[in-house]
């Protein structure tokens, strides 16, 4: 249940801000209101989800501060996990970004956005793994968990997909030559892009690249 729901919200189905019934959910999966509450406060850990008292479950909305401030904490635990990993980098670390970078386009194909964002997070994990460091992992994986809504929302933006396209296709490139500094770089440039466009979306207004903080 949980994936289903997740998939729903990030595949665009539940958009932001959306009030999530809990016993419609109950019906439609066939089950009573314990399971589904367990559902939703899993997905409210994992920041796809809000609660408030006599308001109930909704979709998250977009937060451009919010998001601001995962991009910040992404640089820092990113930088570290690459600047371990990438002298550690396997041939089999980029066979598995490869494969993973061809399900990534075959999902914008077929436009399975829910299925974009799995294939999208295990292309940049197991380059992150390879820094052999667990505990920046897990927290790694709770900051990530917290900016799926605004990676789903932003590959509905014009564009969005052949800009992503492009720049996956350069950040393999440069964990295929293990080129640190060209991974940082290019990483940098792929978090302010999600920031600009995002709010874009939310407020209406353009934000120069030079003030979208990574």
């Amino acid at each position: 249940m949980v994936a289903e729901i997740r998939r729903a919200i990030l595949g665009g189905d539940m958009p932001p801000g959306v009030q999530i019934f809990q016993d419609e959910l109950a019906s439609q999966f066939g089950v009573s209101r314990v399971p589904v509450r367990d559902a939703l406060r899993l997905l409210q850990g994992e920041g796809l989800i809000s609660y408030a008292p006599h308001a109930g479950y909704h979709v998250a909305q977009l937060d451009v501060e919010q998001l601001l401030e995962i991009q910040n904490v992404r640089e820092i635990l990113e930088t570290e996990a690459l600047s371990v990993g990438v002298p550690r980098i396997a041939d089999e670390t980029v066979e598995t970004m490869s494969a993973a970078f061809d399900e990534m386009a075959r999902c914008e194909a077929d436009g399975d956005l829910a299925s974009w964002v799995e294939a999208h997070r295990a292309f940049h994990f197991v380059l992150f793994e390879a820094a052999a460091m667990p505990h920046l992992m897990r927290i790694l994986g709770r900051v990530w968990d917290a900016s799926d809504l605004y990676r789903s929302h932003y590959m509905h933006a014009d564009t969005a997909q052949q800009r992503a396209h492009a720049e996956h296709h350069a950040i393999l490139e440069a964990a295929r030559a293990r080129d640190l500094e060209a991974l940082l770089t290019l990483m940098r440039g792929h978090r302010q892009s999600t920031v600009a466009a995002i709010h874009r979306s939310v407020t209406g207004e353009s934000k120069p690249e030079a003030d979208s903080n990574p």
